[in-house]
């Protein structure tokens, strides 16, 4: 009898099957035996039989009964299991293209949605219909009349894309006060050539719109009426009523908006006045907070815009900054499109120059709608890449991705006298690592030889083996926590980093290591690398969308195929091509691929450009991935939006957690997906950071971080209180409980033992007001799994064979972190991986 045989029990183990039902198999001729000892009895089963046992498993999971089953293996004439599944092979086909068009479709909807993400009008206004009838929405401010603005555009989309247009009717205008209509014909709102034939078309035009949902069709017509009397706005004598089935939203299938909109003639402003000659300020809300211009106005001209303040975050807005006034001075208008990447900055500088203009004597009512026509432009890129547009472009060395990876792998090549182009999708480079809470792991770093902070490359190993569940590479972890402290040195005197003398305890590490860059977030990093690139020629580029690697002879890799502007352009690679696109958290499908369970329901922390491109141009050329379904989720996090709290950051020196009870429910500085799936399990998903002055007193992260904490307050997701009482009462937190919490937390710091959680560091009390709580939740932040790499940086594929020309560094690579990967590592990975990466491509 050969080893290769298997008893009942093994099988179980094997399958996930009972022994019961392994045995009711048996009994059934359904599992066959491959040998019976004649000693003992005992039966032993071949793989064979195991592979038979997992397709009757998808089989039964497809609704097959265990007759059926049966039959079918029966009626097999031998072990070829190919032939027996060739009359499946046509369902599973159509269900693949079903998915393929799913997927389609659902990335169509993404990028419609993405386009109008910004929206949040609430008021009627004017506007004219593009081409295709896909336009801006106007809705009244009624909560039970408003869906929201993601719902109709999925609606419009969903209703485009399977061409089942919905027929609208035409109506006749009475007069401009009453409600009273009279039908006339019907037409069809969405542009589908297989409906058009003999239907009569929304012809383009102004229109005057509102948009109603139920029974609301008197108040509605109310409105806008009023609205356009009150306006003197002269109107065609027709009403268009658009009936938008609400199905793809609702099982309820009856449940529909409907649409009013009411061609318009003329409008009549004010006389056109004539501005005041002079100088002008204005002020606009940017992401950052107030955004203060200058305009000087000439007759009638805009002459000149000066930006006087601001507090948004340099470099992803800087592209705004250069353009927007441009385009304002060129135009003499509002009316211009955001830049893409950074529409609220672009959007507080035209608001600014709004406010100026009407301190200057313009109409108001134009500017509001000049304003909110703007946000219906395609948006523009930085102004960068206005050179003539080769075809093909040659290069030593090409990368792709201009965070942190990307600018140091550029730096390394380049200093080694490559010929490197650097190309990212977005206006502005930086990526996720810009807006990184600014903490770099270093073990022996300055800071903590200055606060005597002992620590090794052992133990930082040893953490982030423990991190990580001991999954992760020794080959890769190796090389990083040894080349950590060697690049914390180059980044300080070769590219002239500068750091504060502050260190951050960030969760899962046995002492603090993460070094502080100066500033805000990582912008002295980024604006650090990319002087230094500059000053070695590499070329940047921005707005420009890498779409698929260019292999030669369908293996080594030679460049890479990008669109700028929608023209094509090949960027060939003499060297190789260096992916650092980072992960692939933005993007919903790849997530669920490989966990299921991080759907649309989670917001990420990630910009919006982290989309796995990186990871799907490998797919194509037969890459090698690793432990993609480790998936991290940061436990801090925005619950509106997902955006990583900075603020939070006070987790780190000392603030607590509790639930709506008022209850701590886990170590603070546990690692992040602990304290997440912690968070996950109290009431309604969300925890509650609660700190004070001793704990603010330390790094200061809510004065540091007041744009934050402005749209915190306007989201009643912060209280700010000198009583705790009174901010656990806005929060809805069990006020009684949450105190006792905070005596019995307090009674740990005196006695500097934390018996309920055992948490590491120093231990702050939470005694003195001003009091803080903030509501917490944890949103998708990044992604182990990635690429398989070699210690060269060069990337595998299944065979474990190198993809000769083809490089890898940062994010988008697996295996370094393991499971789980511990904050403050992701910036020293990228650098040390980033630097070798540039360096390797050159041998």
């Amino acid at each position: 009898m050969k080893k290769e045989l298997y008893l009942i029990g093994e099988i179980s183990k094997i399958t996930g099957l009972s022994n019961k039902t392994l045995r009711y198999y048996d009994e059934n001729s359904i599992l066959k035996p491959d040998y019976v000892d004649p000693n003992n009895g005992y039966r032993y089963y071949s793989e064979y039989q195991i592979l038979k046992l997992q397709n009757i498993i998808t089989l039964k999971d497809n609704g097959f009964s265990l007759e059926e089953i049966k039959k079918r293996f029966d009626d097999a004439e031998s072990r070829d299991m190919n032939g027996f599944f060739d009359i499946y092979k046509k369902k599973i086909e159509d269900i693949d293209i079903e998915i393929e068009n799913l997927k389609n479709s659902k990335k169509r909807l993404q990028n419609l949605l993405d386009e109008f993400s910004y929206l949040e009008v609430d008021k009627i206004i004017l506007k004219c219909l593009p081409e295709k009838f896909l336009y801006n929405l106007d809705i009244i401010t009624n909560k039970d009349l408003n869906n929201s603005i993601f719902d109709i555009y999925k609606i419009i989309e969903a209703s485009v894309e399977c061409g089942s247009a919905h027929l609208g009717k035409q109506f006749k205008l009475l007069n401009s006060k009453g409600c009273s209509s009279e039908k006339i014909s019907e037409f069809l709102l969405f542009k589908n050539e297989n409906y058009l034939k003999n239907i009569e078309k929304i012809k383009k035009n102004e229109y005057i719109t509102i948009r109603y949902r139920y029974g609301n069709r008197e108040e509605a017509l109310k409105k806008i009426l009023d609205y356009i009397s009150l306006n003197k706005i002269n109107v065609e004598p027709v009403i268009y009523e658009i009936d938008i089935i609400n199905s793809f939203l609702s099982r309820n299938k009856n449940e529909y908006i409907t649409e009013i909109q009411i061609p318009i003639k003329t409008v009549i402003f004010d006389e056109e006045r004539k501005m005041k000659n002079g100088k002008f300020i204005g002020i606009g809300k940017g992401y950052g907070g107030d955004i203060s211009v200058e305009i000087e106005i000439v007759e009638n001209t805009i002459k000149n815009i000066e930006i006087l303040s601001h507090n948004e975050t340099k470099i992803i807005s800087d592209p705004a900054f250069v353009q927007i006034p441009k385009s304002i001075l060129e135009a003499n208008s509002i009316l211009i499109p955001n830049v893409s990447g950074c529409s609220m900055s672009s959007r507080g500088i035209r608001e600014a120059v709004k406010n100026a203009l009407i301190e200057a004597g313009e109409n108001f009512d134009k500017l509001e709608i000049q304003m909110l026509e703007a946000e219906n432009l395609v948006k523009i890129g930085d102004g960068a890449s206005k050179k003539i547009i080769k075809p093909i472009e040659n290069f030593d060395v090409v990368i792709v991705g201009a965070g942190g990876a990307g600018l140091s792998a550029a730096i390394s090549a380049a200093s080694k006298g490559a010929k490197v182009v650097l190309l990212e999708k977005m206006s502005s480079i930086g990526g996720n690592t810009l807006i990184s809470m600014g903490g770099i792991n270093i073990p022996g770093n300055d800071a903590q030889i200055e606060k005597d902070i002992e620590d090794s490359v052992e133990l930082y190993k040893k953490d982030i083996l423990l991190g990580g569940d001991n999954k992760n590479s020794h080959e890769l972890l190796d090389i990083f926590v040894n080349e950590a402290l060697p690049i914390y040195r180059w980044l300080k005197d070769e590219i002239k980093v500068s750091f504060k003398n502050e260190l951050i305890h960030f969760g899962g590490h046995t002492v603090p290591r993460a070094a502080v860059f100066s500033g805000k977030y990582a912008v002295e990093l980024i604006a650090k690398l990319r002087a230094k690139a500059v000053s070695l020629g590499v070329d940047i580029r921005t707005g420009v969308r890498s779409k698929e690697l260019i292999t030669e002879n369908d293996s080594k890799v030679v460049g890479i195929l990008a669109t700028i502007e929608e023209k094509d352009v090949k960027f060939m690679a003499k060297k190789g091509v260096i992916l650092a696109t980072g992960g692939f958290s933005g993007n919903i499908e790849l997530r669920k691929k490989y966990n299921p369970s991080l759907d649309e329901r989670y917001k990420t922390t990630n910009i919006s450009g982290i989309t796995g491109d990186g990871h799907l141009m490998c797919e194509k050329v037969g890459a090698d991935f690793i432990q993609m379904e480790y998936i991290q989720t940061f436990p801090i996090s925005n619950p509106e939006t997902g955006e990583l709290s900075h603020v939070g950051g006070s987790r780190f020196d000392g603030a607590i957690l509790v639930n709506k009870s008022g209850d701590r429910f886990v170590e603070e500085l546990e690692r992040r997906d602990t304290v997440s799936e912690a968070i996950l399990e109290q009431e309604n998903g969300v925890g509650y950071l609660v700190w004070s002055k001793e704990v603010e007193a330390i790094t200061s992260y809510v004065s540091k971080n007041k744009e934050e904490v402005e749209r915190l307050k306007n989201s009643n997701l912060i209280a700010i209180s000198d009583s705790l009482e009174e901010a656990a009462n806005f929060m809805n937190i069990d006020e009684e409980n949450l105190l006792k919490t905070i005596e019995r937390y307090n009674s740990f710091v005196r006695n500097k033992k934390d018996l309920d959680f055992n948490r590491r560091g120093t231990l702050v009390s939470i005694e003195k007001g001003p009091f803080y709580i903030q509501k917490v939740a944890p949103a998708v932040h990044h992604t182990m799994g990635g690429v398989r790499i070699n210690n060269q940086n060069q990337v595998l594929d299944k065979k474990g064979s190198i993809i000769e020309g083809l490089f890898a560094a940062g994010e988008i690579v697996g295996g370094l972190h393991g499971t789980n990967r511990l904050g403050g590592n992701a910036i020293t990975e990228i650098i040390v991986f980033g630097k070798r990466a540039g360096e390797n491509i050159l041998k």
